[in-house]
């Protein structure tokens, strides 16, 4: 009854947003509490090229955005258990070659980057037009003006929230420092391959035979990003959004199959011990406006009276949604290849589906 449930609200959210594709992943794990325990779903609709209509398939690979960044969180926690780094350390104790034009940045902690909490900028081009590949671009974009002649937007120890893809691109570069290895490599090696996440990337031009034309990469099964035009209508967008530079912020491409396996390794606390779990997921901060809450890279929220942990993604092109909800042994992924997909509401639609099933 509920595949049929949501399966009809699928196809609703993808016509009634007006969106070329949409792809929902679920799973309930044998320990959860409601009825539909041990319950996996995949399915997709609309298309991965909607200007070709070349049909969306759920093991299609999508551009996930800052999903990456719980990638980025869970590999500073593994150093961090492995007793390679502090994370009320200063970033500079580990890449001492950091410069902020503002002298409050040598105060700078890994815990108030991974909480967006440091006052570090934003990223104002995100280059996608013009994308680096090699393995330096991640270290020469932290030293480009745009960090290096930045000023901090207030104290770090005032704990004030702010989000910030220049702070994790830091956090990628202490990654590799600490780690010998570049930060893509990282987390190949101690997180992707591991948990046999096989459709997941971190480089994606990789996937193309060196290329990121949208022809070589659909070719490759890679969903196409979109936007909209003036007049609403759908269009392709013009670039793949992947630059090696916002590597650690951005640049995962994945699909639900592997999002599932990401999800099921965290509910199982499979991946740090159980302390580490209880840091990553504490709350740190107060996020404005919605009344969620930050933990150590992950969001925190609450809807039914439960707890979700997740993450939100948005590229040029790209949107997806990804949360767990242990108390339910649940996860819930979407992802949509276009920019104004709400998917964060379709998100939440698909948990009260789920929860009131």
């Amino acid at each position: 009854m509920v595949k049929e449930t949501l399966d009809r609200y699928l196809k609703e959210a993808l016509f009634l947003n007006d969106l070329p594709g949409l792809a929902v992943g679920i799973s309930l794990g044998e320990k959860s509490p409601l009825k539909n325990k041990n319950m996996k779903y995949q399915e997709a609709a609309g298309y991965q090229n909607f200007m070709t209509k070349k049909a969306l398939k759920k093991d299609t690979i999508f551009h996930a955005a800052s999903i990456t960044k719980l990638l980025v969180g869970t590999s500073i926690m593994l150093l961090h258990e492995r007793g390679s780094l502090e994370l009320d350390a200063a970033a500079i104790r580990y890449i001492p070659w950091l410069f902020i034009d503002d002298k409050r940045y040598k105060r700078i902690t890994l815990r108030q980057l991974l909480t967006h909490t440091a006052g570090v900028n934003d990223v104002s081009d995100y280059g996608w037009n013009r994308p680096d590949l090699d393995e330096e671009a991640l270290k020469r974009y932290i030293q480009s003006d745009e960090v290096a002649k930045s000023k901090l937007l207030w104290s770090p120890e005032e704990n004030r929230f702010r989000y910030s893809n220049i702070g994790f691109e830091i956090l990628g570069a202490v990654i590799a420092q600490v780690s010998g290895m570049s930060f893509e490599d990282f987390v190949m090696q101690n997180l992707l391959e591991p948990l046999e996440m096989k459709n997941t990337n971190l480089l994606t031009f990789q996937r193309s035979g060196g290329s990121l034309e949208l022809d070589a990469l659909e070719k490759a099964d890679v969903a196409m990003p979109h936007t909209k035009d003036a007049e609403k209508h759908i269009i392709l967008e013009k670039y793949f959004p992947y630059n090696r530079a916002h590597g650690p912020s951005s640049t995962m491409t994945t699909n639900l199959e592997d999002l599932g396996k990401w999800a099921r390794a965290h509910l199982e606390r499979r991946i740090l011990t159980h302390k580490g779990y209880e840091q990553m997921w504490k709350p740190q901060s107060l996020v404005p406006n919605n009344g969620e809450h930050i933990g150590l890279s992950w969001f925190i929220r609450e809807q039914n009276g439960y707890t979700l942990y997740g993450h939100e993604g948005s590229d040029d092109g790209f949107r997806t949604s990804f949360w767990i909800c242990p108390e339910l042994d649940m996860h819930i992924a979407v992802e949509s290849n276009i920019t104004q997909a709400p998917l964060k509401r379709i998100s939440k639609e698909i948990f009260n589906i789920m929860t009131s099933a």
